[in-house]
């Protein structure tokens, strides 16, 4: 229901306009009447009207000034002049401030309708924009979570991941500066990496993340990954700081600051590791200084990397390269190189304290599904985390190999089987293509065009797929019509070939007895 206000300084107008609205309008209701200006604006702070009809000139605060006073307390308001004919030039200055409409007095009724018809439907166009963009609003709001995710993720498996770069950039407005990443690790226990308990809180993380996260995004311009087991992993945007001390400390009085926030709100221990800054694409640089300061912590609750000694670690590098290489190796379908290079990776981290050995171990996992996720494979290869996590926590290390060897193999075998699935179906449409527009002078190129798809990837995948290729499929196509032709119409031999796409008789006639045997004329004399 639009609420309408009425002023004017005579009551005859005013009643006018009640009757008219009220034989006509079930969806305007007349919430009140003014005599002046300054009982128009009180009364339109009242009542915080959709549509108000005012009058020009008034005892008092003229109409003018009335509706400027109105519209810095309500922009949104429509106004409605009503004016009589002398009164023209302050309905000029009335245009200026944005109204729209104006009604000559005396009010004509058909006029009144038809204006207040066209605000409605402006005020309802508005609403289904202003709804339109809250909708896409809550979709931003309800999607930003899982990109930021994507991002976390890309820098935990790529090294330099410079064609992803732009893309994020245009994506979070990060402009060309980069920043830092930061580990947020939570679990029972005084030091970070030995932490306990990691699944009881990780069920707990579900309380107390939407909180950390907006204590990050209260503070800072960041972006939050998910939680994984019993971590969160943040990337700090900021401008390289030419005091890296003064970045430092700036770095680490956060940090502190979330620490001391968070364990308000949970009993469990939290420990943050903070990266040095980095350009984007360098970002896992800063993810594996995040990680260092993490295990080389001495049961400090914060640590930047730029308070850890050296120490000799696994070669980050060459599990890195090896991580990147099963990923390729699983989207390839190949299971043998995946399953090699899985070893591989598995005697990599095999240096590793156990505790830090399951970790990696646990990480590679998700990480395998997220390259499935984003592949777009379907969602029932996916399993709760809260049900494998405490399987794999409380499993031997040798039995979460042979789990993640047979998980692997099981989504390989997926990915094999949705490409296969998603050929068949371009081919499918190819071929529906093609049965519907054989009479033209259509081509493979076209039809790899249609489908989107190289003609020479669609060359070798229809051949596959339907054992022919593109000129025989589409030759049977043209010849088996053409007999139907012959058997079901009057027309001549002549007319039939040019009606299935071809432009030379002679060449329709010999195509025609090399596939059939004999010749269309012989063809349709035997029928």
């Amino acid at each position: 229901m639009y609420k309408l206000l009425v002023v004017d300084d005579e009551e005859i107008v005013i009643n006018a306009v009640k009757f008219i609205v009220s034989k006509n309008f079930d969806n305007v209701e007349v919430v009140d009447s003014a005599r002046n200006g300054r009982e128009a604006i009180e009364k339109a702070s009242n009542h915080n009207p959709d549509i108000i009809f005012m009058d020009i000139r008034m005892p008092g605060i003229n109409g003018i000034d009335a509706i400027k006073e109105i519209k810095e307390r309500n922009s949104r308001v429509q106004f409605v002049i009503l004016s009589a004919y002398e009164q023209f030039e302050f309905a000029k200055e009335a245009v200026n401030l944005g109204v729209k409409e104006y009604i000559l007095k005396p009010i004509n009724r058909y006029k009144l309708i038809d204006t207040l018809n066209s605000i409605i439907s402006d005020l309802e166009e508005k609403e289904k924009k202003r709804k339109k963009e809250l909708e896409n609003i809550e979709k931003l709001q309800n999607i930003l979570p899982i990109l930021e995710s994507g991002f976390i993720y890309s820098i935990l498996m790529d090294k330099e991941f410079g064609k992803e770069v732009k893309r994020y950039q245009d994506l979070f407005d990060l402009g060309d500066d980069g920043g830092y990443m930061m580990i947020i690790e939570f679990g029972e226990g005084e030091k970070a990496m030995s932490l306990t308990n990691k699944i009881g809180s990780s069920v707990k993380s579900q309380k107390f993340y939407p909180s950390i996260r907006d204590m990050l995004k209260y503070r800072c311009k960041c972006l939050i990954g998910p939680t994984m087991i019993n971590r969160i992993i943040v990337f700090v945007a900021t401008k390289e700081h030419e005091d890296e001390y003064k970045q430092r400390l700036e770095a680490i009085q956060m940090a502190e600051d979330i620490v001391k926030k968070a364990k308000k709100s949970t009993d469990v221990e939290f420990f943050i590791g903070i990266g040095g800054y980095s350009k984007i694409e360098y970002l896992h640089n800063s993810y594996e200084e995040a990680l260092k300061a993490l295990r080389d912590n001495s049961g400090e609750h914060v640590v930047h990397i730029m308070d850890v000694k050296e120490v000799k670690d696994i070669s980050l590098d060459k599990y890195n390269e090896r991580c990147k290489k099963l990923l390729s190796s699983i989207e390839l379908g190949n299971t043998d190189e995946a399953l090699l290079i899985l070893n591989k990776i598995f005697d990599s981290i095999s240096k590793l304290v156990p505790i830090n050995r399951k970790s990696k171990m646990i990480e590679l996992i998700v990480l395998i599904y997220q390259m499935a996720y984003t592949m777009g494979i379907p969602s029932d290869i996916y399993i709760d985390y809260s049900s494998y996590l405490q399987e794999i926590i409380n499993m031997e290390e040798e039995k979460i190999q042979r789990w993640a060897i047979k998980r692997t193999k099981h989504i390989i075998k997926m990915v094999k089987e949705y490409k296969q699935n998603k050929v068949s179906k371009l081919i499918m449409n190819a071929k529906d293509y093609i049965d519907k527009y054989f009479s033209n002078e259509i081509t493979l190129e076209e039809v790899s065009k249609v489908i989107s798809i190289s003609p020479q990837y669609f060359s070798r995948l229809f051949k596959e797929e339907t054992g022919y290729n593109f000129i025989e499929y589409l030759t049977n196509i043209r010849i088996n019509k053409s007999k139907s032709l012959i058997k079901n119409s009057n027309k001549t031999i002549k007319e039939i070939c040019y009606e299935v796409g071809y432009n030379d008789p002679n060449y329709f006639s010999r195509l025609f007895k090399k596939i059939v045997g004999i010749s269309p004329t012989e063809y349709q004399k035997d029928i």
